[in-house]
């Protein structure tokens, strides 16, 4: 998670309006689109291919802004239990049934001291928190995000500082969570009142290590040196355990790639993944245009690629025959409230930081996004949405309750329908051009972005099928022709899409329904079915087979 300063330098390197990932650089001249076409999908089972892992729905909170404070944990409020938890938050994210969460930065964590979280709240230290500026009390730790990840039935992913923290307190840290009794940090955590180890089997090796706005920022050796470290001696108290690397924050850094080839160099047997961030904006001071800004997700398909053959690379280069996965722990829309006071907590505790408004046309995004990961879950494991509740987050807090915002839809359709292994999808349409605006970045090419995105899940032992499908026509209905090769549709279970007349409607606390999953009708199931979708549109048929 980055900060005011991670947007003047993208600015001093050319790559100002970028959505942090150089992706904004789009023109659309000439942008024509035609009635009653129909795209064509074809969908077949293919061997021996594994059910994907459901982490790749994962999502994050750090200590910024009202995430924590106000947003997870409120002590004293009325919609808060006994243990200080808002009940409307952990309502909402068990009923997500979010996978894995990030835990507990971000920026955060690379100025953060874990022992300042742990023990008697009354011995807590209140310390000023430098990432965001914000004061931070440590009245929820380590121990406290494990209860609540167990209240609300998800997996920790917790992470490491690698800014200011050293080699010897990151391997005190696993200790401290995994290592069941009989040390120095294990009875430590048992005098905490946790008999039992935390068994956290996932964990990130720092965040965007190669970012001037990082706290403690280092060159690629220096961090390939320090993480191969820790990563030695975390090996001998938990060899179990699955350990994120650092790759580059995004592909506007002018070290994109070379950084994740240097660091693997140094690194890469002790290390089981890696990691990207990206968000994407379109901002109309940089000339946003809906029409390239929906096709965004390609770009996040092209950055899995590139840093997926950067990996291979290293591995050649090893004679490794182990294959590094990719966790994409950090992606999300964000270009509002990316600088200034958004992102300056003025030294007071839990401010209003990164509190972006969510509107239809970012929702169609996050769902394209999400076809995007899903496809490519072939080789991302882990992915973690940025974040879960009042920091650029589908859920916002208030004293009265909680809200869902616009892009809390696409990501409860994921979470919902999409299980077991991804389909092999074919698919025919049309497309509509998006035209390079210069050579600013990875992404500054012409491209021709088809109306139509889907992806397909199927669930053998359930025996149903979930397609999912972006419609990028901002003004007509596109159909979509199903074709299944292997395995027939016996009938709809349900279908849902998100859709509207406005592109810049927002859910409020006054109005939360301006943007919600609505009904439609599939039509009849069978082995080829064909179905409308409306205009500037995400969609799910449920299907039984």
């Amino acid at each position: 998670m980055s900060r005011n300063t991670r947007r003047q330098f993208l600015k001093q390197a050319g790559l100002a309006g970028a959505g942090l990932a150089a992706s904004s650089i789009f023109t659309v001249p000439g942008f024509s689109q035609a009635a009653g076409r129909t795209a064509r999908a074809s969908l077949g089972l293919v061997a021996p291919r594994k059910d994907f892992d459901r982490r790749v729905f994962g999502a994050f909170l750090e200590h910024l802004g009202r995430a924590v404070y106000t947003g997870v944990y409120e002590p004293g409020s009325k919609l808060s239990d006994k243990r200080g938890f808002r009940t409307d938050t952990l309502r909402e994210v068990k009923e997500l049934n979010v996978p894995i969460m990030r835990y507990p930065g971000g920026n955060f964590v690379s100025g953060y001291n874990w022992l300042d979280g742990v023990g008697p709240r009354k011995d807590r230290p209140t310390v000023l928190e430098r990432a965001w500026n914000s004061l931070e009390t440590n009245q929820f730790g380590t121990n406290d995000f494990m209860d609540w990840a167990k209240a609300v039935g998800t997996e920790p992913l917790l992470g490491f500082n690698l800014g200011t923290g050293t080699a010897e307190m990151a391997v005190a840290y696993v200790e401290y969570c995994n290592f069941a009794r009989g040390t120095k940090w294990s009875d430590l955590r048992r005098a905490h009142g946790y008999e039992q180890p935390h068994n956290v089997k996932y964990w990130c090796l720092g965040n965007e290590m190669d970012g001037p706005w990082q706290i403690g920022r280092l060159k690629a050796r220096e961090y390939g040196w320090k993480a191969r470290d820790i990563a030695q001696q975390i090996r001998v108290i938990d060899p179990e355990i699955q350990l994120i690397a650092c790759g580059s924050s995004g592909p506007g850094m002018p070290t994109y790639l070379e950084w994740d080839r240097e660091v693997l160099e140094e690194c890469y047997d002790m290390v089981d993944g890696l990691s990207l961030h990206v968000y994407y904006g379109n901002a109309d001071s940089t000339g946003g245009k809906t029409e390239r800004f929906l096709a965004m997700n390609i770009d996040m398909e092209r950055q899995i690629q590139e840093t997926a053959a950067v990996c291979d690379y290293v591995q050649g280069l090893k004679r490794s025959p182990k294959k590094l996965w990719l966790s994409f722990d950090e992606w999300n829309v964000w270009y509002r409230a990316n600088s200034g006071d958004h992102t300056n907590g003025h030294g007071k505790f839990a401010p209003k930081l990164l509190e972006e408004v969510y509107n239809l046309e970012d929702a169609l995004l996050v769902g394209g996004l999400l076809n995007t990961l899903i496809r490519r879950s072939d080789r991302v494991r882990v992915g973690c949405l940025a974040q879960i509740v009042n920091v650029i987050a589908p859920l916002m807090t208030s004293d009265k309750g909680i809200l869902r915002q616009s892009t809390y839809y696409p990501y409860a359709m994921a979470l919902k329908y999409a299980t077991g292994r991804v389909l092999d999808l074919q698919m025919e349409g049309e497309t509509y051009p998006v035209r390079a605006a210069g050579a600013r970045g990875s992404f500054a090419r012409d491209m021709d972005v088809p109306f139509v995105d889907a992806v397909a899940t199927y669930d053998a032992a359930k025996k149903q099928v979930a397609v999912f499908a972006l419609n990028r026509d901002l003004s007509n209905e596109r159909e979509l022709a199903l074709s299944f090769d292997d395995i027939t549709p016996s009938r709809v279970l349900a279908c849902e899409t998100i859709t509207g007349s406005d592109l810049k409607a927002a859910n409020t606390f006054e109005d939360p329904n301006k943007v919600v999953a609505q009904k439609l009708d599939a039509g009849t199931a069978g082995g080829k079915m064909t179905v409308k979708l409306p205009a500037r549109s995400y969609t799910v048929i449920h299907l039984a087979v």
